[in-house]
């Protein structure tokens, strides 16, 4: 019996659970298992650390919560492609509910964090050293 799209779906979903997302990667690379968070980068420097994250088709930056702890970052959402109504033929872009928590390189300064979205990229840039509880961040449409 052959598994049908949805038994897959489900199967790569479980696997990617029990395992982890990149258990499959190092002898399969071409498997495809779909992502259900964004991806990011991190960069820094002695005076920096910025953390971009690809989010597209965000319409309501007041749809997407982030806030920053001393070291790790915390962002949740919704990504809406649109097209819901329509039959699905190929799934490969991430949409729908996320929450993802990204672990920082350093501790940050909690209350001195600028964010801003331009071109379905979110820049979160933080700054060294200040131990505190996490604020809330207001993302800046550029």
């Amino acid at each position: 019996m052959i598994p049908n799209d949805m038994d897959l779906n489900q199967w790569k979903a479980y696997a990617q659970r029990l395992l982890g997302r990149d258990f499959f990667t190092d002898f399969v690379p071409d498997l495809n298992l779909q992502s259900t968070e964004p991806r990011h980068n991190i960069y820094r420097n002695a005076s920096e650390i910025i953390v971009l994250i690809n989010i597209p088709y965000v319409r309501d930056l007041s749809q997407i919560k982030l806030n920053v702890r001393e070291q790790e970052l915390f962002i949740k959402g919704k990504i809406d492609l649109g097209y819901e109504y329509m039959e699905t033929v190929q799934n490969q872009i991430f949409s729908g509910s996320f929450e993802k928590t990204i672990p920082l390189p350093a501790l940050v300064n909690t209350k001195r964090v600028n964010a801003q979205y331009q071109r379905g990229i979110l820049k979160v840039q933080l700054f060294p050293k200040l131990r505190g509880e996490g604020k809330a961040v207001n993302i800046e449409d550029i």
